[in-house]
């Protein structure tokens, strides 16, 4: 988790072996997905819910 900017968002994807990952520097994660698509959708989703900006 970052401490410089604790309030911004900043979700990425991360790939390991066959699974995909949603993670954002507050510290929230998503389950693995077999599906990139879906693990953009989480992250996406994660990021309306907070109100932060969804490039």
């Amino acid at each position: 988790m970052r401490t410089d900017h604790p309030d911004e968002h900043r979700a990425e994807v991360v790939e390991r072996g066959s699974f995909s990952f949603a993670h954002c520097s507050c510290g929230w994660s998503a389950p693995g997905r077999r599906s990139r698509d879906k693990s953009r959708r989480d992250a996406a989703g994660h990021l309306l819910e907070t109100g932060a900006e969804v490039a």
